[in-house]
């Protein structure tokens, strides 16, 4: 699903507008970012759990080549489902 499907199907789901949907998904985008940076955790009850975690530099591999590649250190957004997510899937 792409965000504009999402901001469609919110807005139908709702009786909202397509504008005040993308000024949802906006601002809860924008709030989970801010609480990933700040707090390095954003819990959603009944969806999950985001982490910020830094991965370290390392030394990786080109496939084609086999030429040695530098990859430098950087943060990244990881995401746990809860405990119903996982069992609405399975």
């Amino acid at each position: 699903m792409k965000k504009t499907e999402l901001i469609a199907a919110l807005a139908k789901d709702a009786g909202v507008s397509q504008a005040s949907a993308r000024v949802i998904v906006d601002g809860l985008v924008s709030a989970l970012l801010h609480a990933a940076k700040k707090d390095k955790r954003f819990a959603l009850a009944g969806l999950g759990v985001f982490h910020l975690v830094r991965r370290p530099k390392r030394v990786c591999r080109n496939p084609q080549t086999g030429e040695q590649v530098k990859v430098k250190a950087r943060n990244a957004l990881t995401f746990k489902p809860s405990k119903s997510v996982k069992e609405s899937l399975a």
